[in-house]
C-alpha cells in the first residue's frame, strides 16, 4: 500500500533581514547557528555516502569454529588377519573397519537468543584444502593420504570421514588449510617478525601497514626525498639494502611471504575402545564470517523518522522567519508614518496609484515603456525599418542599463519576491521528489512482504 502524499507548508526565506540584528542583538547567535548548520549539513551528506559505501560492501566478523574428531568402529570382535578380511571368505559388512569423522560447528556469539541466530553455516565454508596422512605400512596399505581441496560445484557439508579396513590402532595427521576473507600470508623472516611485532598470519596490506609505521615510528624517511627509506640496521639486515624506495616496496615484501602453516591435529583412531571414540580435547579455530545486511540495524532504522522530524522543526522554524519579516514590515511601515506622516502618506498614495495602472493595464514597465517612449519622440516611426528597430532596441537598453530606474524603493522588494519565488518552486520540486521516493519504497516493501 503507497504512502499518501501528505501537502507540506511551503517553506519561505530562513535568512533574517539585515537591520534585525539592531533590534535584537540576540539574532546574530541565529545567523552564527545557520552557518553552523550549513556546515553540518555538508558533513552529513559526505558521511552519508560513505556509509552507503560501505553497506555496499561485505563486513566480516571473527568468530570460533570448534572442531571435533572422533572414530568409530565396526566388526571388531576379533582378530582377523589380512588374509580373513578377503572379500572371499568376508563380505564387506563383516570386515572389521574404522571410520575416522573431521567435523565442526560454528559457535554463536555470547548473550546470542534462540529467535536471534542467523542462517547456520556448514564446517567445509571455512575449509580450503584438507590432507589425512594415516601412519600404515605403506607396503600393506596403499591409500594412506586423503586429500580434498575446495570445488566450485561441491555443496558445503558439516564434516569430512574417511572409512577404511582394519582391526588395529592408527595415528592419524590431520592438516587444514583454514579460509580467510582476504588472502594471509606467513612471514618467513624471523627478523622481519621481530621487528615488526607479526604475532602471525597477516595480509599484505597488513604488512605494508606495519612497515610503515616501523619506519614513522624510527623517522627512517629521507627528508631531503621522501621517496626514500634510510634503514637502520636491524631492517638493513632483514630487507638486505641500506636505502629503499618506496615504488619498490611491495615487490621486495613479496619474498617474505608465503603461504601460512597449516592446521595439524594428532589423533589415533582406537578400535578397541568401543563402537565410538572422541578425542579427549575439541579444538577452537577463528574464522571470519560475512555479517548479514545491515541496512536495518542500528540508527540507519531510524533515518526515516528523524527525517519527518526535522521537516517538522524546518516548519515551525519557516513560520517563524515569516512572522519576523511580517512584523518587520509592520514595524517599518509605522516607522515610516511616526517619522513624516505627510511624505509617508504621498508616497503611499503614489505606490498605490502605481499599482492600481498596473492591475487596470493602463501602465507599462521596463523595455516596453521605455522602448514606446522613444519611439512616440521619434518622427519617423510609422515608416521603422529593421534596422531602425534594432538600434532603438540598442538604445533602449543602454538607457535601461544606466537609468536609475532600478533604485527606486520597489526594486530591493521585487527582486526578494522573485528570489523568494524561485527558492519556493525549487523546495516543491524536491519535496515532490521526496514523497515519490517515499511511496516507490513502501510500495517495495509492500511487494516484498506479499513475496514472503
Amino acid at each position: 500500500m503507497a504512502t499518501p502524499n501528505v501537502k507540506r507548508k511551503r517553506l519561505v526565506e530562513k535568512s533574517l533581514p539585515p537591520a534585525i540584528e539592531s533590534y535584537i542583538p540576540e539574532s546574530r547567535l541565529f545567523m552564527q547557528l545557520q552557518a553552523l548548520e550549513r556546515r553540518l549539513d555538508t558533513k552529513i551528506v559526505r558521511k552519508r555516502l560513505e556509509v552507503q559505501e560501505a553497506l555496499g560492501k561485505p563486513v566480516y566478523k571473527k568468530r570460533i569454529v570448534r572442531i571435533f574428531v572422533s572414530n568409530l568402529a565396526a566388526n571388531q570382535t576379533g582378530a582377523v588377519g589380512l588374509d580373513d578380511m578377503d572379500e572371499g571368505r568376508f563380505g564387506a559388512a563383516e570386515a572389521p573397519s574404522w571410520t575416522l569423522r573431521i567435523e565442526g560447528r560454528l559457535l554463536d556469539p555470547t548473550g546470542t537468543a534462540t529467535k536471534t541466530r542467523t542462517a547456520s553455516h556448514k564446517f567445509s565454508e571455512f575449509v580450503n584444502s584438507m590432507v589425512v596422512e594415516l601412519d600404515r605400512d605403506p607396503d600393506l596399505y596403499s591409500d594412506n593420504v586423503v586429500q580434498w581441496r575446495r570445488a566450485a560445484a561441491e555443496g558445503d557439508v558439516d564434516g569430512f570421514e574417511v572409512k577404511r579396513r582394519g582391526d588395529e590402532d592408527v595415528k592419524a595427521k590431520i592438516m587444514l588449510d583454514i579460509r580467510t576473507a582476504t588472502d594471509r600470508f606467513k612471514v618467513n623472516s624471523p627478523l622481519l617478525r621481530e621487528l615488526l611485532d607479526i604475532r602471525g598470519p597477516i595480509s599484505k596490506a597488513g604488512f605494508i601497514m606495519k612497515l610503515w609505521q616501523y619506519i614513522k615510528f624510527n623517522n627512517l624517511q629521507d627528508s631531503d626525498d621522501p621517496d626514500q627509506i634510510r634503514c637502520d640496521t636491524g631492517l638493513a639486515q632483514a630487507l638486505g639494502s641500506s636505502v629503499v624506495s618506496f615504488t619498490t616496496l611491495p615487490q621486495m615484501l613479496h619474498a617474505f611471504m608465503t603461504r601460512p602453516d597449516p592446521l595439524i591435529i594428532e589423533y589415533t583412531v582406537r578400535v578397541h575402545a568401543g563402537d565410538f571414540h572422541m578425542a579427549q580435547y575439541a579444538f577452537d579455530v577463528e574464522v571470519e564470517v560475512e555479517e548479514p545486511s545491515r541496512q536495518n540495524i542500528g540508527p540507519l532504522a531510524n533515518v526515516q523518522a528523524r527525517h519527518r522530524e526535522l521537516g517538522q522543526i524546518e516548519s515551525q522554524l519557516a513560520q517563524k522567519m515569516q512572522d519576523i519579516h511580517n512584523a518587520r514590515a509592520k514595524r517599518d511601515f509605522l516607522r515610516g508614518f511616526a517619522d513624516d506622516p505627510v511624505a509617508f502618506v504621498h508616497r503611499w498614495i503614489d505606490n498605490q496609484t502605481k499599482d492600481l495602472e498596473v492591475i487596470m493595464g493602463d501602465r507599462r514597465h521596463g523595455l516596453e515603456a521605455a522602448l514606446a517612449a522613444i519611439m512616440a519622440a521619434d518622427s519617423a516611426a510609422q515608416e521603422l525599418t529593421a534596422d531602425r528597430q534594432q538600434v532603438l532596441e540598442q538604445e533602449t537598453a543602454k538607457w535601461l542599463k544606466e537609468s536609475a530606474l532600478y533604485d527606486e524603493s520597489w526594486a530591493d522588494e521585487a527582486v526578494f519576491h522573485y528570489l523568494s519565488a524561485k527558492t519556493q518552486e525549487r523546495m516543491q520540486q524536491l519535496l515532490q521528489q521526496q514523497q515519490q521516493q517515499q511511496a516507490q519504497h513502501a510500495q517495495q516493501q509492500h511487494q516484498t512482504a506479499l513475496g514472503s
